[in-house]
């Protein structure tokens, strides 16, 4: 499938099309409805010959929780499409789909993102009104001179904190400390002032308050560290008030074989992983290994960058750092190790500094010198690679509100926030090969051996070993063992038992990632025994399973006729 940005109704077309080609392979359900009424999208991916999708150990992956993150959802959209052309083809496509279940939520922030798409507008999530009820009055982000797009103003002010920059005055660069006699500017997105009980001129304190209208963000909506409209903006009225997280979080709940997680945003170029409340130390030494190791792998599959959460953007300041993330939820209330995506690197592209390599903090430490240096190297980038809508030269505009200013800079969606077009197939590949390799890296159970020994004339012992050939335990994390109610179970039917019992409660197996050079690894195996009475010949089926490994069986005959 080629990539691309979809609009709603492309995305629903696309995804009906693909079930249709391959309904052994995957179904598309209707999980809920948005705020607005659309459709939400959950796919299935799996080889139904080979075992019900419950009965495999599954990746779970979603896309455009943040509306104009529209990479993801490209991603989301394309992977989807490799996995089902390169079924039967491809070793690691077919694997996965034959031993694994994958399932996907292709687009969160439906409303939001067709906004995002159709208008010249942005919200951070939803299109709805909040935090307020009544919108307040105030600056509002507007496509004030009409070209179908939202840039940059500049208007000049003589406390204005910028200047232009005298190796490209497409660069705004910082004003220094008592530097004088200059042209100067203040710089925010085009728009306006919006005026809801004011007439006439407006003060100068409403010229400059931000009116938060559409502030919700669904990001920060879930119920881990949950910190309220004050402690973090966008956070919502309570967790999970949004309809399309509750619809999440029940498809999330009603799967209950997922093993891995992966959130698709943009952007920075990075594989995010936990742990989000410090430094390394804070996750067992079991999680530690798994999300480095497999983060790590995902660097060198994607090209990408990888760090914890906590690296990447704390700055030192923050009392929580993002708390009602979606990642930390999955991590911290179920165990399941968890991962964020953030697609397309724009400074990384350019030669510049980007918060993949640098983290917030690093890059809070910057010269106002070396922040230029970078805007130089970005704008001279864009203007290279995609001079047409990439870059737009300052427009002088008669602004309703405040006069002469000029509009223009950088394309803010498609470079800036997701790649351009034409670069956005090799984004999708890359983060396509990190997905499929962590499909592969969720349990996946399998009957190692079976003994059967006849004790008596139509009395069998039947002995069992089943072993996790997958990299993560089955259980998924080390929290992950913590919070599960349930381990393995094994059981035999087809015969009646003379002792032992079905089902027999078995521990969490460990995953290769936990091989210390012992044959047979030590906890990567479990076995059950059983004495069975039957005639000979009789078949007897063998079944081993747990939440998150799947199912595994084999059928056995008992002694000869």
């Amino acid at each position: 499938m080629k990539a691309q940005y979809w609009t709603y109704q492309q995305m629903w077309e696309a995804l009906r099309a693909l079930e249709a080609r391959y309904p052994h392979l995957m179904e598309v359900q209707v999980i809920g409805q948005s705020r607005e009424g659309r459709d939400m999208a959950g796919v299935t991916l799996t080889n139904r010959d080979s075992g019900a999708p419950e009965g495999k150990s599954a990746l779970f992956v979603d896309a455009n929780i943040h509306a104009g993150e529209v990479a993801g959802n490209a991603v989301a959209m394309y992977w989807i499409g490799w996995c089902l052309e390169n079924y039967g083809t491809n070793p690691e496509a077919t694997e996965l789909l034959d031993r694994h279940t994958v399932y996907i939520v292709p687009r969160i922030s439906v409303d939001g993102a067709e906004l995002y798409l159709t208008t010249p507008y942005r919200v951070r999530s939803s299109p709805h009104t909040y935090p307020y009820s009544v919108p307040p009055e105030g600056f509002i982000e507007e496509d004030v001179n009409q070209d179908g797009r939202i840039l940059t103003m500049r208007v000049p002010a003589e406390d204005g904190g910028f200047a232009l920059d005298e190796l490209n005055p497409q660069v705004m660069r910082p004003r220094q400390p008592g530097e004088m006699g200059g042209t100067y500017y203040h710089v925010f997105p085009e728009g306006r002032i919006d005026r809801t009980s004011h007439t006439g001129s407006l003060p100068t304190w409403a010229k400059t308050r931000r009116a938060r209208r559409q502030a919700m963000d669904f990001n920060r909506n879930f119920p881990i560290r949950w910190a309220g409209e004050q402690g973090q903006p966008g956070a919502g009225p309570f967790p999970l008030s949004e309809p399309e997280l509750r619809n999440l979080a029940a498809f999330i709940h009603s799967h209950r074989n997922i093993a891995a997680y992966v959130a698709l945003h943009t952007s920075g170029g990075v594989i995010l992983r936990q742990p989000s409340t410090g430094e390394d130390a804070t996750l067992s030494e079991t999680d530690r290994l798994l999300f480095t190791r497999v983060a790590d792998m995902g660097a060198k599959v994607s090209g990408y960058f990888a760090d914890s959460n906590y690296h990447i953007f704390a700055s030192g300041h923050e009392k929580v750092l993002m708390p009602g993330a979606a990642d930390d939820w999955m991590y911290d209330h179920f165990g399941v190790l968890s991962f964020t995506v953030e697609i397309w690197n724009l400074p990384k592209r350019a030669g510049a500094r980007g918060y993949a390599e640098y983290g917030v903090r690093r890059l809070m430490e910057l010269k106002p010198e070396q922040e230029t240096e970078d805007d130089r190297k970005i704008y001279d980038w864009v203007s290279r690679e995609v001079p047409e809508e990439g870059v737009f030269p300052w427009t002088p505009f008669e602004h309703p509100d405040f006069g002469p200013v000029e509009i223009g800079g950088l394309n803010p969606k498609f470079v800036v926030q997701n790649p351009p077009p034409h670069l956005l197939e090799e984004e999708c590949a890359h983060v396509s090969g990190f997905l499929t390799r962590l499909g592969l890296c969720t349990p996946k159970l399998t009957i190692a051996e079976v003994m059967v020994s006849e004790e008596a004339p139509g009395v069998y012992r039947i002995a069992a070993e089943v072993a996790n050939a997958g990299y993560l335990p089955t259980s998924s994390t080390a929290k992950g063992r913590d919070l599960l109610l349930e381990g393995l179970k094994a059981t035999v039917t087809g015969a009646p038992l003379v002792s032992g019992s079905s089902p027999v409660e078995l521990p969490h197996l460990d995953g290769y990632a936990a091989a210390d050079g012992w044959a047979p690894p030590h906890g990567q195996r479990a076995h059950a025994e059983w004495v069975v009475r039957a005639n000979a010949g009789t078949t007897i089926e063998i079944a081993f399973e747990g939440p998150r490994a799947g199912r595994v069986t084999e059928v056995v005959a008992l002694g000869k006729e």
